[in-house]
């Protein structure tokens, strides 16, 4: 009863590829033979947090201001607290960005979510284009919005007013903090990370019609900008002591991570224990965990799968194994080159795979992998080795058809330094995507594998020479 209390109160705190051949001598394999899309490579972490010199949005919570939480590394969020008078609103003017997507994110100081806005569906201001919708001039000149922040619970599909998110929350009396995000998506090329169009402007408009601009602005709803002002919810939700805990539940010295790797889908914040509890004497605690949660802040165009990885599986005892990841990629626009249409009928808008720290941390532990990053053959199957960069193996390449990502050296961020928890995006802007596969669409813990088949990657260990003699990918 007393772990069933902690959860409960932990969410309301909050396809195998073809054949490789073409064996040869290190550093002299073949080119590999693959789809006609280019493979292109973002900066490592961006050009870093923006500060926006503006009292109302500060610097900007990225993946180098401030490591929390998990920030795939090729996003940026303007992040403000604030606290709307009763009857009052916060205006906000901008420009859509140049990016590949964008959104406002209302959540609790805490990270549970109240309101949300997709790019999509966010209507122009007159005279201006859309730059997100499918077809629209990604470059248009005109490409300005007007989005308002009301302190009201969010009425629901069908009833919200256009360009409006809802800071309130049911049953919560008026006037209570929250915490709004614009988030951007992987700029283009040569973009900053607001999308080269700077930060929307804040004015508040009280009750009784007063505008208020700048400083006066931000006194009268009581801002704390930027990202240093971001609550730090790991360490609340998943103490040192709860994680020490579940750890004892295992003489595995890899535990949580298992061989074969088990995937699970992010349903709220306590699913993330699913893989401390699995294999122990606990095990039953899975099926208590709630299928449906908000908190972490998550982007709720999201849907996540994630898992525990351990150098330590393989053939190499002594750690120094690589995983080797193989699926399917899905379709999803092309855009960091600056495409001048933004493409239609895609099966997800963005994907990403990441390598993290445990939950107490909620470090993203190095550069992310998205969409166009990884090479794939005409069917668009790929392989992502992971491996500390001394274990690189030589064929892991784009040459050789093959995605790398840095393993890291700080493992789970806690006790277990040859972990890595890896998580894998699919970003749509509806909630059962047309796209079959996509994780938003599995419905249960039990169908993630049958769900997203092929899209589901498979995960095996070996030494970096044993993966060096199986060549470059044939396609």
């Amino acid at each position: 009863m007393r772990k069933s209390r902690w959860i409960g109160a932990t969410v309301a705190a909050a396809g195998t590829l073809a054949a490789m051949s073409g064996v040869a001598a290190a550093g002299t394999f073949p080119a590999a033979k693959s789809s006609d899309r280019a493979v292109v490579h973002f900066p490592a972490n961006g050009p870093g947090g923006q500060d926006s010199h503006t009292c109302f949005w500060g610097t900007s919570y990225t993946q180098e201001t401030r490591n929390i939480i998990w920030p795939d590394s090729h996003t940026n969020y303007e992040v403000s607290t604030d606290t709307i008078p009763a009857g009052g609103k916060i205006v906000l003017r901008g420009r859509f960005p140049h990016s590949r997507f964008f959104s406002f994110t209302i959540t609790s100081p805490l990270g549970v979510l109240r309101s949300y806005l997709y790019d999509v569906n966010i209507k122009p201001d007159q005279g201006s284009t859309n730059p997100f919708l499918p077809g629209a001039n990604r470059d248009a000149t005109h490409r300005s919005y007007t989005v308002t922040i009301v302190d009201q619970p969010d009425p629901g599909p069908g009833h919200e007013q256009p360009n409006t998110v809802y800071a309130g929350a049911a049953g919560q009396p008026a006037d209570q903090a929250f915490t709004i995000a614009a988030r951007v998506y992987l700029p283009d090329k040569g973009r900053d990370f607001t999308g080269g169009v700077g930060v929307p402007t804040a004015s508040y408009v009280a009750a009784d019609g007063t505008p208020s601009t700048d400083q006066a602005a931000c006194a009268a709803v009581q801002t704390k900008p930027g990202a240093t002002n971001l609550v730090n919810v790991n360490p609340i939700l998943f103490p040192e002591s709860k994680i020490q805990q579940l750890l004892a539940l295992s003489s595995s010295p890899e535990h949580p991570a298992t061989d074969p790797a088990v995937w699970y889908k992010y349903y709220g914040p306590s699913w993330l224990l699913a893989p401390y509890y699995a294999g122990t004497a606990d095990q039953g605690m899975i099926s208590s965990l709630p299928l449906s949660a908000t908190g972490l802040g998550a982007n709720p165009a999201n849907g996540y799968v994630f898992t525990w990885l351990d150098r330590r599986f393989g053939p190499n005892h002594k750690g120094q194994n690589v995983a080797v990841l193989r699926g399917k990629l899905p379709t999803t626009p092309t855009t960091y080159a600056g495409e001048g249409r933004m493409q239609g009928a895609t099966q997800l808008r963005y994907w990403s795979i990441c390598n993290n720290e445990g939950p107490t941390s909620g470090k993203t532990t190095g550069p992310c992998l998205a969409d166009e990053e990884v090479p794939i053959n005409a069917k668009r199957d790929y392989t992502i080795v992971v491996s500390l960069a001394q274990d690189r193996p030589t064929n892991a390449t784009d040459k050789c058809g093959v995605a790398w990502m840095n393993w890291g050296r700080t493992g789970d961020g806690y006790t277990r330094p040859d972990s890595t928890l890896l998580i894998v995006r699919n970003l749509a802007t509806t909630a059962h995507p047309s796209f079959k596969n996509a994780v938003q669409n599995v419905a249960s813990p039990a169908t993630v594998k049958q769900t997203m088949g092929a899209y589901l990657p498979t995960v095996s260990y070996m030494t970096a020479s044993q993966f060096e003699k199986q060549g470059c990918r044939a396609g």
